[in-house]
């Protein structure tokens, strides 16, 4: 009997698990959300997550931390063309995509948890889909 009450109390604690994150000032909020160009050689991928309920995510590029994603947050990383490893960690899980980053590339890319899931994900979304993403979540801090 106490079985079935102790593992529907878990999973209350697993979707109420923290997503909180350091925001960005509104000022970039709204300048990224502008979709602009990235710089002359570069690219420029939006990480974002959409879930109403995820645990912290890190995000990671070649090894290097670019933020944390909550829920309905997103951030903006402007990378040298080239090969790039992202990585998202969430609980404890982490999970990879290799990508080539063109000159003038504006990429988005999907990054979350699901309650109830070990793995975090990172997928490529198409420009639509990224887009809404983003403008329906604030912008994280990045570099925390």
């Amino acid at each position: 009997m106490y079985r079935p009450i102790a593992a529907a109390l878990l999973l209350a604690l697993a979707g109420c698990q923290s997503s909180t994150v350091a925001m960005a000032p509104p000022g970039q909020d709204s300048a990224g959300k502008q979709f602009g160009p990235p710089p002359a050689g570069m690219g420029a991928l939006y990480f974002f997550n959409p879930a109403t309920a995820s645990p912290v995510l890190n995000v990671t590029v070649d090894g290097l931390e670019v933020g944390q994603l909550g829920t309905r947050t997103w951030m903006r990383a402007e990378l040298a063309a080239g090969h790039h490893v992202l990585r998202c960690r969430g609980g404890n899980s982490a999970n990879a995509r290799w990508v080539n980053i063109a000159p003038g590339d504006v990429r988005f890319f999907d990054v979350q948890m699901l309650p109830g899931q070990y793995v975090c994900s990172v997928r490529e979304t198409d420009p639509g889909t990224g887009r809404a993403g983003v403008l329906s979540g604030s912008r994280a801090l990045q570099g925390q």
